[in-house]
C-alpha cells in the first residue's frame, strides 16, 4: 500500500512539474474547501476522497464524498457521496453514480451502468442513460433510457426498454411502461393505467 501511494505522489509531482498549465494530480483529498490538497482548480486523475464535499475543476476516476462532490468542467468515472453528486460539466458515468440524495447533471451527461439517488436524478441537458436510472423521482426531460428506468416519479425524452413507477412520461415510448398512470406522448394512447405499450 505504502508503495502504491509513493508511486501515486511521484507521478502526481512529476505530472505537475512537467506541465504545470494543466495541474494534474492523481489524488485529491479534503475536508471541504479550500480545506483540500490540490486546490479546486486541479485535474483531479485518479482518486478524489472528501470528507465532508470536494470540489475540482476536472475529475477522471473515482470520487467519494461523505456529504457531496462538485465538478466544474468535466467528470468521467465512479461517483459516490452521501449527500449529492453535482457535475456542472460533461459528465460520463462508468459504472456508477450513486448519491444519499441526489445526481445533479447541467451538461451533456452519459451513464454507462447505474444511476441511484435516495432522492432525486436531475439531468438537465441532452443525456443518455445505457443502464438502469434508479430514484424516488427521475428529472430527465432530455434524456433518452436504454434500459430500466425505476421510480416513483419518472420523466424521460425517450425509453427504450422499461419504465416502472406511480407515474411514467416519455416523449417517446419503445418499450413498456408500468405504473398506475402511464404517459406516452407521442404514442397511441396518451395516457394508460397499469400498462402502456409503445413501439
Amino acid at each position: 500500500m505504502l508503495r502504491t501511494i509513493r508511486l501515486l505522489l511521484f507521478v502526481g509531482t512529476f505530472l505537475y512539474i512537467s506541465n504545470a498549465n494543466a495541474a494534474i494530480s492523481p489524488i485529491s483529498l479534503g475536508i471541504v474547501p479550500p480545506l483540500q490538497f490540490p486546490p479546486s482548480d486541479f485535474t483531479i486523475a485518479g482518486a478524489r476522497l472528501s470528507l465532508l464535499y470536494g470540489q475540482q475543476r476536472d475529475v477522471y476516476g473515482l470520487d467519494v464524498g461523505v456529504i457531496g462532490n462538485i465538478t466544474e468542467v468535466a467528470f468521467v468515472g465512479v461517483s459516490v457521496s452521501g449527500g449529492f453528486n453535482y457535475h456542472k460539466g460533461m459528465t460520463t458515468v462508468l459504472g456508477l453514480q450513486l448519491a444519499g440524495g441526489a445526481n445533479v447533471t447541467t451538461q451533456k451527461t452519459r451513464v454507462f451502468g447505474l444511476q441511484a439517488a435516495a432522492g432525486a436524478n436531475y439531468m438537465t441537458a441532452e443525456s443518455s442513460v445505457v443502464g438502469v436510472q434508479l430514484a424516488l423521482a427521475n428529472l430527465s426531460d432530455h434524456t433518452t433510457i436504454y434500459g430500466l428506468q425505476v421510480g416513483v416519479y419518472n420523466r424521460a425524452l425517450a425509453v427504450y426498454g422499461f419504465q416502472v413507477g406511480l407515474i411514467n412520461d416519455a416523449t417517446n415510448l419503445h418499450g413498456v411502461q408500468i405504473g398506475l398512470l402511464n404517459y406516452n406522448r407521442t404514442g397511441t394512447l396518451l395516457v394508460s393505467p397499469i400498462i402502456n405499450v409503445g413501439f
